[in-house]
Order: structure tokens, then C-alpha cells, then sequence
């Protein structure tokens, strides 16, 4: 495998065996003016701490990736998704909202 691969950049052993949950979702919105196929993909990620997963990988990459001639980085963007509902006394969004218990 060539150094620059994008896999091989971006595969956890290059970055202290950090992982992220990541999906891409190709896409197809017809031609421009031109006649050039508009199309690219959509890349989501889900990590507990992008400073550790998503940041490094992608800075690797920025450096390295031989894919780079190919592609071109039109934006991006960070949420935070909070924990999702345990149960019946739960509610979404709680743990963004309610102090720490104290032992």
C-alpha cells in the first residue's frame, strides 16, 4: 500500500488506535450550466471528542492523502448530539442540562 493511500492515513493504527464512526452518502444533483456532472459526497463522522479522531485523521490527510489531487473541500461543520433518552424519567437533552451528581 502506497504511504499516501487514504486508507492507509486514515486507518485508526495512524492515529493511536483512535476510531470514528464515519459514513459517506454519494449524491447526484443533475449538470451546471456546462454540461459538468454535479455531484460529490456528503462525510459524516461521529466521535465522543473530535479533537482526537476526526482533527488528527483530517489534518493527515490535508498533509498526505494522494486523493487530494481529486477532490475539492467545499465546507464543514460540528454539532454536538446529546445521549439519548434511558427511560420513562429520562428526557432528551438532560445531561447538557443538569449538574453533576457530587459524591
Amino acid at each position: 500500500m502506497l504511504p499516501t493511500a487514504h486508507v492507509r492515513l486514515a486507518r485508526p493504527a495512524a492515529h493511536g488506535g483512535h476510531r470514528i464512526l464515519r459514513r459517506g452518502y454519494s449524491f447526484t444533483d443533475g449538470t451546471d450550466g456546462l454540461g459538468r456532472l454535479d455531484a460529490g459526497l456528503f462525510f459524516l463522522a461521529y466521535q465522543r471528542d473530535p479533537r482526537t479522531g476526526f482533527i488528527p485523521v483530517q489534518r493527515e490527510l490535508a498533509r498526505h492523502d494522494a486523493l487530494n489531487e481529486y477532490i475539492q473541500h467545499v465546507g464543514s461543520a460540528l454539532f454536538a448530539i446529546p445521549p439519548g433518552v434511558r427511560d420513562a424519567h429520562d428526557w432528551w437533552g438532560r445531561a447538557l442540562f443538569t449538574a453533576p451528581a457530587k459524591d
